[in-house]
């Protein structure tokens, strides 16, 4: 290990920290677009005070038209690259904080984007900064490209590498350390179905979720006209993933609320579907006979369930371990109504195999696909591997255990990448949750990783060959 470089970045901690927390203050969830801004307003204030922090510090920035930018640092033919994203999920309910408020106490950093993914983004710069000022002789270049549109679409990277090199090799602190060489398949479908004539009980009004991939928290119902049989039904509802249900009346509506816990999309089962809670009340009330489809058919084939089971694609394979489904939202609008599920699937399905069944099952539900990442694989035995293994055995003093995960990140944009940190083992990840953060501690462990990591690609890659 380069002992003057891992000083450094110690010296540094303080900016980490000061610079992570006015980044988290952007509210940077996608909005409507503007000129030369893609995805809205925060989004573009957060790439334009990442470039700028870049440009301070020494480094060679670009803005590619408001999609990404990249802060760069060396010379050579070798490029190395790491993808790091600043937009966010919505902050959702539930915070003891301001989800924007930058704010550090009892040791973490608190806000949306704290860990995913601003927070590790900032450790990153500054251990390429750590680099630069311990002055080593370099042969090679790295580049710190930042997306805006990861939480979304991939527009950003899409965009990205149409009009920039992609790197030999890349990874992205948006996971976990020690290393995750494969990803889940990711699909996300829109459902879609319309509402029939009045009946004698209306749906006035449907919503839940805040995103495809984030499991829903709340989920809200109104109806009308209200009865005391009604309200009876209501009062002796228990939902079976252990939401909370609870109602008010106001003149003759009734207004109903289930209330879940949020996860990653990744991983509903760590959740609680507050839309799930919600529309096994509402499929047995004597709704007009679209809503009773549209309402019934994604009560029965998905539901509580997180495993595909009743979609009939339920399974698993030996890398990434078990598919799984999330009812992410739900929306009625007019006689509209609309939902999103994604599903992460294992490295050995087939995507069309599984859309093919996810339309045949919810029939005659309109189902289409929305977005799609194919699954990641990268050989344990590649050279970007050991030397991550390395690095990190070098650092941490721990051993490396290669990692799956169902997630979806950046190192599916580029022809070899892998996931490296942020989280870091034993720690709880609170990404897409309320009260999202990240240790102090491990935001400056991060950048003493990627420190040794990028000393290794600047000064020694090439050198085996």
């Amino acid at each position: 290990m380069n002992e003057k470089i891992d000083r450094i970045v110690l010296s540094l901690k303080e900016e980490i920290f000061r610079e992570a927390s006015n980044l988290v203050k952007i509210r940077s969830v996608q909005t409507e677009a503007a000129p030369g801004k893609p995805f809205g307003e925060g989004v573009a204030q957060a790439l334009e005070y990442t470039l700028r922090l870049g440009e301070r510090l020494g480094f060679r920035v670009k803005n590619v038209d408001g999609y990404a930018g990249h802060i760069e640092y060396g010379d050579g033919e070798r490029l190395f690259a790491v993808l790091g994203h600043l937009d966010v999920v919505p902050e959702g309910e539930g915070w003891s904080v301001d989800p924007y408020g930058g704010i550090i106490k009892d040791g973490y950093l608190w806000g949306r984007g704290a860990s995913d993914n601003k927070g590790p983004t900032v450790a990153v710069i500054y251990a390429l900064k750590a680099v630069k000022e311990a002055g080593v002789k370099i042969k090679n270049r790295v580049r710190i490209i930042l997306g805006t549109d990861e939480e979304s679409g991939w527009e950003c990277v899409k965009y990205y590498f149409r009009k920039e090199e992609k790197p030999i090799y890349a990874v992205t602190p948006d996971a976990a350390f020690p290393i995750i060489y494969a990803e889940k398949g990711i699909i996300t479908y829109r459902l879609r179905f319309k509402s029939s004539a009045s009946t004698s009980l209306n749906l006035l009004k449907l919503e839940g979720g805040d995103a495809p991939n984030v499991v829903p928290q709340t989920a809200v119902a109104e109806l009308s006209p209200v009865s005391n049989e009604l309200v009876k039904k209501l009062e002796d509802f228990h939902p079976k993933n252990g939401a909370k249900m609870s109602w008010r009346v106001e003149d003759d509506r009734l207004l109903v609320r289930a209330q879940g816990k949020s996860a990653h999309g990744s991983t509903p089962e760590r959740g609680i579907n507050a839309i799930a809670a919600l529309l096994d009340f509402l499929r047995d009330l004597p709704l007009d006979e679209g809503t009773k489809i549209f309402v019934g058919s994604i009560a029965g084939r998905i539901g509580y369930e997180t495993d595909g089971t009743s979609l009939r694609i339920a399974g698993s394979d030996c890398i990434t371990g078990p598919l799984t489904v999330n009812l992410g939202t739900i929306k009625m609008q007019n006689d509209s109504l609309e939902a999103t599920i994604n599903i992460r699937y294992p490295v050995y399905y087939s995507e069309t195999m599984l859309t093919r069944q996810v339309k045949e099952a919810l029939k005659p539900i309109q189902v289409e696909e929305e977005h799609h990442l194919p699954p990641l694989f990268v050989s344990p035995d590649s050279e970007l591997i050991k030397i991550l293994s390395e690095v990190y055995m070098e650092v941490t003093n721990q051993p490396v255990k290669l990692l799956t995960m169902g997630g979806g990140t950046y190192a599916r944009a580029v022809p070899c990448g892998v996931a490296f940190g942020p989280l870091l083992p034993g720690r709880e990840g609170t990404e897409h949750q309320p009260d999202e953060r990240i240790a102090l501690e491990d935001l400056v462990t991060v950048a003493r990783i990627y420190a040794q990591l990028f000393y290794r690609m600047l000064a020694l890659w090439g050198d085996e060959r």
